[in-house]
């Protein structure tokens, strides 16, 4: 008889219940609360390539050499079109896999024109790629110039490279999720801005 009235007995059935949907809610509101922070973070990392495109279209190149470079030889003669070449900058190990580094160059990408090396609210014409994305430094940033079939070889060439900057190596920083996820989910897919090289000179 016990045993029958405790089996029919549901007097704390709603309190059961609504404790697993109150358990779900708050999940499912945490989970939507972590997926807005993450596609913020997210949209910051692409608005900071863009903007690094545009600067690293009418700065210093970072492959020093590209300044200096004529294109001539080779079979190649003065006003024919540029040879193929392409340069691969990194900020992380501040070395270019051809040419040669300049850390000054990449910092007016990453920190901007002004070289004040602090990432932060500033004017527009100061602003660097950190400025916009507070999370990245030069060791997120990868530069590369290809040869785009324009430009002509000189003394001096003219190159006009495609330039594809780079924001890789963030990860998502989660409020909770870092604490059950490992750390290969929480890491952000690189975004990479191509643009067309203009003069490759700061400030012309």
């Amino acid at each position: 008889m016990r045993l029958r009235d405790f089996i029919s007995n549901n007097s704390g059935a709603v309190t059961v219940e609504a404790s697993f949907m109150i358990m779900l809610m708050v999940a499912l509101t945490g989970a939507t609360v972590e997926a807005g922070y993450a596609y913020w973070q997210w949209n910051g990392a692409q608005q900071a390539a863009r903007h690094g495109a545009r600067l690293a279209a009418t700065s210093d190149p970072v492959a020093r050499d590209l300044v200096t470079m004529t294109g001539l030889g080779g079979g190649v003669a003065a006003g024919d079109p540029m040879p193929d070449y392409q340069r691969n900058c990194f900020g992380q190990t501040s070395n270019c896999d051809q040419g040669v580094y300049d850390s000054a160059a990449m910092n007016a990408i990453v920190f901007g024109p002004d070289l004040d090396m602090t990432c932060g609210a500033t004017q527009k014409e100061r602003r660097g790629m950190c400025d916009v994305f507070g999370q990245l430094d030069s060791s997120n940033v990868k530069i590369s110039y290809v040869g785009s079939g324009l430009g002509r070889a000189g003394n001096p060439a003219s190159p006009a490279p495609m330039i594809s900057v780079t924001v890789t190596n963030l990860s998502f920083d989660f409020a909770f999720l870092d604490l059950f996820l490992p750390e290969s989910l929480t890491q952000m897919p690189d975004v990479t801005v191509t643009a067309m090289g203009e003069d490759l000179r700061s400030g012309t």
